[in-house]
């Protein structure tokens, strides 16, 4: 390892922060070549303005006249009306500014007869409760009974009347359809109990055929199932033919 010994230098340590940092070189700016290329061929169209500074105003000749103004064309018709016979004249319109005369009113009249039928303003009852002359609508005071000399004083409302209406034609419908209601227990036809008869026959008849086409060896679950549900089936209609032909007399609820 070897030592430098540096006898004369003139850098200061304490001043070497209070230098700015340099600043970095700054990027061409960027231009356009188009706007290069069409400042060099000068187009006109460059040089437009903004317009007038301050609107330029008519002269008060130029005012709008009638029948001037922007509308709808006046469309031209090559109509011609072909007269036939003698016509009556058009009769001539009257002269301008004399119209019809209207009737002369005399408002005094007119004025004395409307005061004559009004009627007065009706005056309100008051009260005078002090010395100094202040002075209240006895109506709303509660110095004189209002409440108790209505007409519908002490009956009930009508809104607890429609409500009780309600109510009452609600049970009136109620009982009336229970009164009205038939029995729900009805006694079948002979001819209907045969038919039922013979219905359930055909069906144990076709369970039976179905029964007996079974295999006779039942060696797995899904054929011991099977046949246990004919079985059930078959005594279930034995049981309701049974019934049948022992009841002459059969009521069902619908």
């Amino acid at each position: 390892m070897s030592i430098v010994e540096i006898v004369y230098h003139n850098e200061n340590i304490y001043t070497i922060l209070d230098k700015p940092p340099p600043e970095p070189p700054k990027t061409p700016r960027y231009e356009s070549q188009l706007e290069r290329e069409l400042k060099q061929r000068k187009i006109p169209q460059l040089r437009r303005t903004f317009g007038y500074a301050e609107t330029p105003l008519k002269p008060p000749e130029d005012f709008l006249k009638k029948g001037h103004g922007i509308g709808q064309p006046i469309k031209k018709s090559d109509h011609k009306c072909i007269v036939s016979g003698n016509l009556p004249p058009v009769p001539k319109r009257p002269p301008p500014g004399k119209g019809p005369e209207k009737p002369k009113i005399n408002f005094r009249v007119v004025n004395i007869k409307k005061a004559i039928k009004t009627k007065p303003k009706p005056v309100q009852p008051r009260l005078v409760d002090t010395r100094d002359g202040h002075r209240k609508n006895i109506k709303g005071s509660g110095e004189v009974p209002e409440y108790c000399l209505r007409p519908d004083f002490g009956q009930m409302p009508a809104y607890l009347t429609k409500r009780n209406m309600r109510i009452q034609r609600a049970l009136d419908k109620i009982r009336h359809a229970e009164e009205t209601k038939e029995s729900l227990c009805k006694l079948i036809t002979e001819e209907e109990r045969q038919k039922l008869l013979n219905d359930l026959k055909h069906n144990w008849q076709l369970m039976q055929k179905a029964f007996l086409q079974l295999p006779m060896l039942t060696d797995t679950i899904p054929k011991i199932l099977k046949k246990t549900k004919m079985e059930q089936e078959l005594k279930q209609l034995e049981k309701d033919i049974a019934l049948v032909e022992s009841n002459p007399y059969i009521y069902i609820y619908e």
